[in-house]
């Protein structure tokens, strides 16, 4: 699901009231373009995971060949539950991080459900990665819902419409479709299907990938192992993907993430990928490549 990174894991209310988190995400392409977040946020009521509220301060650094631009960002970040009954697979709940870097408002927010009848809906506003997008404090902005449907067993889908604005009078529309097929559910081993389309009301506009439409269908291979306590993903896949400036060619993607137990509400989450299906921040070319690193944890206290 869209901002799965703004939905914190389960863990039981142990007494802890406060908590840092340290937070570093570092990506690049092959556009030449390195992006590097470090935050610390400091959350001065916690809870449980369901109920906090905090701050969030954060350097961002955009660079490539005989460029580069840094800030500094801050960010109140809150999340709740709607109602006050139990909280269950049912209840909505939200989460905010809202900001500005000194000259625009960012941050994003998710209205969401959770268990396999998961519904979500989700906004963000970001600063276009791009040279041209840094150079001109270009601003994205990215509504859209999502919601999972378990058809049996082992059989579910999971469906995302989005659109998304670039400040420039670009309109993209996206729409996403997953299937997933649990081949050994004891082992946390799935086969799936991913697709998504998108379209530019005005394609071709300077400094990021924005062609009329963009198709791409990859089958992949996922794992999902819960041992001790500690949680390990993975995912590899290969497809195809076309625009409407080229024809179809190969589309690739390597997934891992890793999350720690948890201890008086603390913990550790490391995501990384690789994919050579393009993102708005990239120009298209032939090789495009992307890849990340992400690291997020909670120091309870």
């Amino acid at each position: 699901m869209a901002l799965a990174l703004l939905s914190g894991p389960a863990c039981a209310d142990d007494g802890a009231d406060r908590a840092l988190r340290p937070e570093l995400m570092v990506a690049s392409d092959a556009d030449g373009t390195e992006v590097w977040k470090a935050g610390m946020g400091w959350d001065w009521h916690r809870a449980d995971r369901e109920h906090w509220a905090g701050i969030d301060l954060q350097r961002a650094r955009f660079s490539g060949e005989g460029w580069s631009h840094g800030e500094e960002r801050l960010y109140g970040r809150a999340a709740g539950t709607l109602g006050s009954g139990d909280v269950d697979d049912d209840t909505w709940r939200w989460q905010v991080k809202l900001g500005t870097n000194g000259h625009t408002a960012l941050g994003g927010a998710t209205l969401h459900t959770e268990g396999p009848h998961r519904r979500e809906v989700f906004f963000e506003r970001e600063l276009l990665e791009t040279e041209a997008g840094v150079a001109r404090r270009q601003i994205y902005n990215y509504l859209g819902a999502a919601i999972d449907q378990p058809f049996t067993a082992r059989w579910s889908g999971t469906a995302l419409a989005g659109a998304q604005t670039f400040g420039d009078g670009n309109l993209r529309t996206h729409l996403r479709g997953n299937l997933v097929y649990a081949l050994v559910p004891a082992q946390g081993l799935s086969a799936q299907l991913r697709t998504r389309y998108h379209s530019n009301s005005d394609p071709y506009l300077g400094g990021y990938y924005s062609p009329s439409w963009y198709a791409e269908a990859i089958g992949v291979l996922g794992m999902r192992r819960a041992v001790g306590g500690h949680v390990w993903r993975g995912a590899a896949g290969f497809g195809r993907q076309r625009s409407a400036d080229e024809s179809w060619k190969r589309a690739r993607l390597v997934e891992l993430g890793y999350e720690s137990p948890r201890w008086r509400q603390s913990w550790l989450r490391v995501s990384a990928g690789y994919t050579d299906t393009p993102v708005a921040a990239s120009s298209g070319t032939a090789r495009y490549s992307y890849r990340y690193l992400m690291l997020e944890s909670v120091v309870a206290f």
